[in-house]
């Protein structure tokens, strides 16, 4: 009979604890309902932040100072100069390729328009002037030739700095 008794007053706090239990369910269900349908949107907003590197390069061209935040790593250097709504004139963005190759870039998520400068060991190879924005079907654009380094400036810096293939551009590499 004990053990009868027992069990009958499990079954007592367990009956008396459902309220509480469907009372928290009630609150805990629809905030984390409302938290799962939001984290995708969390996520995708918190994605399309811009990376902000270092100035960690400069050089100079028709008296003015370009710096240049530097990207090496690949994640760096996929992500370039995406979500940015504005980029200073005289600002831009270096693009380090370990070993001499061919690039093709595109402006996917590039916001402004930009001029592309493909070098090789600092001598300008290739130029790619005001390449527009571009958020679905994304034209590439070649260096044409193997190359170590991309410049990329706000569009129309290549003409105000007097850039031309062949050119060596001294880029002085700060901390």
């Amino acid at each position: 009979m004990q053990t009868t008794n027992h069990q009958t007053g499990k079954q007592a706090v367990f009956k008396n604890n459902i309220p509480i239990f469907l009372k928290t369910l009630n609150f805990i269900g629809p905030v984390a309902g409302i938290a799962l349908a939001a984290l995708p949107l969390a996520l995708h907003f918190w994605s399309c932040q811009p990376q902000k590197l270092p100035i960690s390069a400069i050089f100079k061209a028709k008296n003015q100072t370009i710096q240049l935040e530097v990207a090496r790593r690949e994640k760096e250097l996929a992500y370039g100069l995406k979500f940015r709504s504005h980029i200073p004139q005289n600002h831009g963005m270096l693009f380090v390729i370990n070993k001499p190759e061919e690039v093709k870039l595109w402006m996917k998520d590039t916001y402004v328009p930009l001029d592309m400068i493909f070098l090789k060991d600092g001598v300008v190879k290739n130029i790619v002037t005001n390449a527009p924005p571009c958020h679905k079907e994304c034209q590439k654009y070649s260096s044409i030739h193997p190359i170590n380094q991309v410049i990329e400036l706000p569009a129309g810096s290549i003409k105000t700095l007097d850039l031309q293939v062949g050119k060596k551009i001294d880029l002085t590499f700060v901390k």
